[in-house]
């Protein structure tokens, strides 16, 4: 029996959030037809994914294939239900945090988790999935993202500047695509989900091929960890380059944001 496997591992700020909240709110009504596991399921995967972006050498990588193979040695072979993995932090630390600029780890991850995975199936239908977005809208929510959870101090301009010589997540893909192979790999413009049936969870369904799902049964959210147009990111700058301690910045951003929140319904 043919195990098909399909791990959602990026990227960060490509709706997400999004879809691992559909897939909670639905779990009941998917459970019959796919095996379903988020970031708790795999804690430790992600932790190693994300060491080894910030210091990529032999024993991190070690240590992120001994972590999969864990993973992947609780899975029962005989179930024939597909698996879908969902975790952006399969890819490693967001660009921006750490001093990263792009993924550039990320091919060596999802090979040793294609290895792991090959080690406890019998060739299995392998898919790595990654959401995408264009490159300006996916700076500024990256920038956004970060302004809000660090000390970041660059304006967006000043940041589009720090990755101007990064990887594009095209080239990031092709780069696991060969080291992956024959897995496969495939990917969806966020941009391009609004019109679909289900969002940005639609191309993880058409992934699965769960014929006997009926999707007209699934819930639909709205995007979740959306910016707000408000012009809070220029209070957050200015925070983030104040002299307050980090605590105090802290606290004023959690406030600012629930005014935000309450302000937008």
């Amino acid at each position: 029996m043919t195990t098909r496997i399909v791990i959602h591992a990026g990227f960060h700020k490509t709706g997400t959030t999004s879809v691992q909240s559909m897939l909670r709110k639905n779990a009941e009504a998917l459970s019959p037809h796919v095996r379903v596991f988020l970031k708790s399921a795999f804690s430790k995967l992600t932790t190693r994914a994300r060491a080894f972006s910030i210091s990529p050498n032999e024993k991190t990588l070690m240590q992120v294939g001994t972590a999969a193979s864990a993973f992947f040695n609780t899975l029962n072979i005989d179930d024939p239900r597909p698996v879908l993995m969902c975790s952006e932090d399969l890819s490693g630390h967001m660009p921006g945090r750490h001093g990263l600029e792009c993924y550039d780890s990320a091919s060596l991850i999802m090979k040793s988790i294609a290895d792991a995975a090959r080690a406890r199936f019998d060739a299995p239908d392998l898919t790595f999935y990654f959401s995408v977005r264009e490159r300006d809208r996916w700076m500024r929510s990256t920038w956004w993202q970060n302004l809000r959870s660090t000390r970041l101090t660059r304006d967006l301009d000043q940041y589009k500047d720090q990755f101007a010589e990064a990887c594009s997540l095209g080239d990031i893909l092709a780069e696991i695509a060969q080291d992956v192979a024959p897995a496969c790999v495939s990917s969806h413009r966020l941009e391009d989900c609004a019109g679909l049936s289900h969002g940005p969870l639609t191309p993880l369904l058409d992934l699965l091929d769960c014929g006997r799902l009926d999707r007209d049964a699934l819930i639909v959210l709205p995007p979740e960890n959306v910016q707000p147009d408000m012009g809070i990111d220029s209070v957050f700058l200015a925070l983030n380059r104040s002299g307050l301690p980090d605590s105090d910045v802290r606290d004023a951003k959690r406030n600012i944001r629930k005014m935000a929140q309450r302000a937008s319904r």
